[in-house]
């Protein structure tokens, strides 16, 4: 027992720092990924119609958040490309990861708000009068029998159908 806690307190961190240079590259470019896409979506919303709702406050708020992940991005792969791989890691995947949903929890709110409706008011006072006149129209169309092309075929003399005789 004595042995295994020897044997583990040595070869953990190693096992810890394999694992984590393995899951770490995926992870910094999950990050890049993200925070390329909200770059991208921001410089192409910024005149569109489509995000007009969205104030300059929130669009700073997203640049903010975008130039501080990647100049934290930046910093730590420095620091990691600087250290041996039988170091301790200077970020870890969990750390890395928690960066991209900040990140995403930040921008995505703001990314993904709807626009305002326009005010309901003017619209029930001007839908008012044409619900009025197509509720009458209904009305009397109901009243009258409707008018069709078709014609009633006149009833023929009863003719036996043919079937087969089974003797």
């Amino acid at each position: 027992a004595e042995k295994l806690k020897y044997l583990k307190a040595y070869g953990s961190p190693i096992e810890f720092r394999l694992s984590e240079s393995k899951t770490r590259p995926n992870a910094m470019s999950t990050l890049q990924r993200t925070v390329e896409k909200y770059q991208s979506w921001l410089n192409s919303s910024t005149g569109d119609e489509q995000y007009a709702h969205i104030t300059e406050e929130e669009f700073k708020k997203c640049h903010d958040a975008c130039d501080a992940s990647s100049s934290w991005m930046y910093e730590m792969m420095d620091k990691q490309g600087s250290l041996a791989s039988n170091q301790t890691p200077a970020i870890t995947t969990a750390e890395i990861n928690a960066k991209t949903n900040e990140l995403t929890k930040t921008i995505s709110p703001i990314m993904h708000k709807p626009k305002p409706k326009p005010k309901p008011e003017e619209k029930k006072e001007s839908e008012e009068p044409k619900a009025a006149e197509e509720s009458e129209k209904k009305a009397a169309d109901s009243a009258e029998p409707m008018e069709t092309d078709e014609t009633k075929p006149e009833p023929a003399e009863s003719e036996p159908m043919e079937t087969e005789a089974t003797s």
